[in-house]
């Protein structure tokens, strides 16, 4: 029974964790005017847009809001020193446009307010990503009736750097975002400046080791059961994720300092180090076969690496193919 309940532990931490951290990140491209703005599909949703501003530039997005909700329009930064994104926030429904810096154009009709960005001293945790990050510029106002929004994010002092924003607060993905997320983190990582053998150079030296190990325990090569290595390869891929998020959560705190935020993050280092380290320990078996009760712990893994996005898609569909596979494919 301890396995049991260690799996059910697992899967327990990584389905409270998951919704903690659904920021559903993009990638925005050409927004540089109201025409091109970004059309934000859901401004309650919680997402999070990685931008770059260049000297001067500004970035637009547009989004509408019913009656009764609320806007929410945040920025934040992974740079030192000085650069310091704003807001600008534009509306039928507010009035006025002073203070607007001359390379924000106001669309006609619209109303505006200025929200010049102030930079923290230290940065703060980011246990989505896991990264360091400067929130520079809030907002937020109710809206008393539906309307439409058109926010500009610019840098006052004309520098350039990767700006991020941050709109909505309520968290939810569609199918499609939330088993892209591995990828899109990866991204994450490169846009604050990361070379990408740090962004991903653990992710591919643990998988290495992973399989090397396996491989060694094997002894007699790769013979037996014919699903020891695809199982060889999901946990691989599972630890290697692990790994990975260990790695740039270390790097993060080094910046901002010990935090409790960081516990959040440690159940997607936690659940694909156990989950995937479990599956290799099993795919070194020499007795290795598919009962009912490997099919259910191989099952299981496959769900809570996909909680996790540990992975990268490819390892949890292998682990859940393999659960599912019927006997008598494998012994024909």
């Amino acid at each position: 029974m301890r396995p049991i309940r260690a799996g059910a532990v697992v899967l327990a931490v990584a389905l409270l964790a998951g919704p903690a951290l659904a920021h559903v990140p993009s990638f925005p491209v050409d927004n540089t005017t109201p025409e091109r703005a970004v059309d934000v599909p859901d401004a309650v949703k919680s997402w999070s847009f990685y931008d770059e501003l260049g000297p001067g530039e500004v970035r637009y997005y547009r989004l509408s809001l019913p009656a009764g909700e609320r806007l929410r329009v945040g920025t934040f930064t992974p740079a030192s020193g000085g650069f310091t994104p704003s807001i600008v926030v534009m509306s039928p429904s507010l009035n006025g446009t002073d203070r607007v810096p001359g390379g924000v154009t106001v669309p006609e009709g619209m109303g505006a307010v200025v929200v010049e960005g102030e930079r923290p001293e230290a940065a703060s945790y980011e246990p989505f990503a896991p990264s360091a990050s400067y929130r520079t510029a809030d907002v937020e106002r109710p809206v008393e009736a539906e309307t439409t929004y058109v926010v500009a994010i610019y840098e006052p002092e004309n520098r350039s750097g990767p700006a991020g924003v941050a709109i909505g607060y309520r968290e939810a993905f569609s199918p499609v975002e939330y088993v892209t997320v591995p990828f899109d983190l990866v991204r994450t990582h490169l846009w604050e400046g990361q070379h990408p053998l740090v962004a991903v150079g653990p992710f591919l030296l643990t998988f290495l080791v992973g399989m090397d190990a396996v491989r060694r325990r094997r002894r007699g090569g790769w013979t037996g059961s014919p699903v020891r290595v695809p199982v060889s390869v999901a946990g691989a891929l599972v630890v290697a994720s692990g790994a990975n998020t260990l790695v740039q959560t270390g790097l993060a705190l080094a910046r901002t300092g010990p935090t409790l935020a960081a516990l959040v993050t440690a159940a997607f280092v936690v659940v694909p180090l156990v989950c995937g380290g479990w599956v290799l320990r099993l795919a070194g078996r020499d007795d290795l076969a598919l009962t009912p009760r490997t099919r259910a712990g191989l099952a299981a893994a496959g769900v809570v690496s996909v909680v996790t996005w540990a992975g990268f898609v490819v390892g949890p569909a292998i682990l859940l193919a393999v659960a599912a596979i019927p006997t008598r494919l494998l012994d024909g």
